[in-house]
Order: C-alpha cells, then sequence, then structure tokens
C-alpha cells in the first residue's frame, strides 16, 4: 500500500465500505509487523505476548475516578 491508509484507499477506489478495501489490500505480514513497530515506538509495554495483536481477544480497562 506503499504507506497509504486504508481510508484513503477506500476512497481512491470507490469503495462503499472498508471491508471492501481490506479484502483487496493483502496486507503481508512484514507490512503489519513494521505498522506495529511504529504504533509502539517509544512505549515502556513489557507484554511478551506473540500472537498478532488482531486475533487476542479485547482486554477490560477499569475506569478509575479523578478527584
Amino acid at each position: 500500500m506503499a504507506g497509504v491508509d486504508l481510508g484513503t484507499v477506500q476512497e481512491l477506489m470507490g469503495h462503499k465500505t472498508i471491508g471492501m478495501t481490506v479484502r483487496y489490500s493483502h496486507l503481508a505480514p512484514t507490512h503489519l509487523q513494521e505498522a506495529v513497530e511504529r504504533l509502539t515506538a517509544g512505549s515502556t509495554s513489557t507484554a511478551t505476548s506473540t500472537a498478532p495483536i488482531w486475533r487476542e481477544a479485547p482486554q477490560q480497562v477499569e475506569a478509575t475516578q479523578v478527584q
């Protein structure tokens, strides 16, 4: 995709849904890994999971009250 986000590709291709764009995007595993690295750059997370993030169950986040 040459660094172009899916929303832009969707608009350029005239797809009505992002699902259609994803169907034809054929993201390579290296592309996905690079995206994760960009998103987590500078992160202090110590997570060690090797499962793809899109296949993990969503985590519950507890709300904290601000006083």
